[in-house]
């Protein structure tokens, strides 16, 4: 039996979706990037107080599948969402947890902040 002969028997009925994954990613790539430091630092949090997603669905007034969606870090979380996370933890998500994580501080000099809506500058300066 030859190799494509194996593959075609094999092969599933149902076309694969990983390039419509892949852009959907792609096109989200900002957003998503939130979500997964804030579902970090959410797990950080948790850990550090001790807390169960059952506790924290309990405190939220939803599902425990619903925190584990959310600390999958693939939701478009809302502000609400965001504050509602905080009240609950006794901890401010954007001010203490995004900035560290994405490597900017209050007392670093400025040229050593970084930014998320900044582009990578080139090393050698502006093109003219």
């Amino acid at each position: 039996m030859k190799t494509i002969d194996i593959l075609n028997k094999y092969k599933s009925d149902t076309a694969s979706k990983w390039r419509e994954e892949a852009e959907y990613r792609r096109r989200n790539a900002r957003w998503l990037r939130y979500s997964a430091m804030i579902a970090l630092q959410v797990r950080d949090r948790m850990s550090q107080i001790g807390m169960t997603q059952v506790v924290l669905a309990e405190k939220l007034g939803c599902t425990q599948q619903h925190i584990s969606m959310l600390l999958k870090g693939k939701n478009n979380l809302t502000l609400e969402t965001i504050a509602k996370l905080e009240g609950a933890l006794d901890f401010n998500i954007i001010g203490e947890a995004l900035i560290p994580v994405d490597g900017y501080a209050q007392n670093a000099p400025q040229s050593s902040r970084t930014y998320l809506s900044e582009p990578e500058q080139a090393p050698y300066g502006k093109n003219k």
